[in-house]
């Protein structure tokens, strides 16, 4: 990512990626997009009033909602390419002092749900590939994945622990999961998944409950 936008995003955010910097603001769609939707609503309602002319406000409520849909994808995206960049320095395991925006998306990696949900995705592609069922849509490297059924399941198991995880193993776990062109969906790279599994199981426990520093 070209350093104009890492530069527009810390802008955005009133916070440095490292260092104390300030509180954090980051792009938020829904409350961006509140006070077009309020004004869309208020277009609404005097459309139904009789003194005023109907089609010119039902145009203005129908406007007023076009903008609200088009800044709340507009602060969407930035979100996205927000947590992009802080999970790319996270990934290639830079060190530096702490800052509000580290402790964000650390948070938000290693949390109960995010670390359920990533266990549960885990869960299926074991599924997917038992034996027992049909090859389904999703191209998964069936016999890698049963080959390497015990390093998955020691993941899930580590992911739902109560101890803490690292927020860069769950990137690696994600990464392997949802990469089309990595060992998890490529035929013949049955030992490199494995490895890429064993990687990702020992940087969950690497500074495990801190946020990089």
């Amino acid at each position: 990512m070209g350093a104009a936008y890492r530069d527009f995003m810390v802008t955005r955010s009133h916070v440095s990626l490292f260092g104390p910097g300030q509180p954090i603001d980051l792009p938020r769609p829904a409350r961006s997009a509140a006070p077009l939707v309020a004004l869309a609503f208020l277009a609404l309602f005097l459309a139904f009033v009789p003194v005023v002319p109907r089609w010119p406000a039902a145009i203005a409520a129908l406007a007023f909602a076009l903008a609200a849909l088009a800044r709340a994808g507009h602060e969407r995206h930035a979100l996205v390419q927000l947590r992009a960049t802080v999970d790319g320095l996270l990934l290639r395991d830079l060190t530096g002092p702490c800052s509000p925006l580290l402790f964000w998306r650390c948070s938000e990696l290693t949390s109960i749900e995010a670390r359920e949900q990533l266990a549960a995705s885990i869960a299926r592609i074991e599924r997917a590939a038992a034996p027992s069922v049909l090859p389904g849509s999703a191209p998964i490297n069936r016999g890698a994945v049963r080959i390497h059924r015990d390093d998955l399941t020691a993941i899930i198991d580590r992911l739902l622990l109560p101890e803490p995880v690292s927020a860069r193993g769950v990137l690696l776990v994600r990464r392997l999961l949802a990469d089309p062109a990595g060992p998890l969906f490529g035929a013949e790279r049955d030992t490199e998944l494995g490895d890429q599994l064993r990687e990702a199981l020992s940087a969950l426990d690497r500074h495990a409950g801190r946020v990089p520093r």
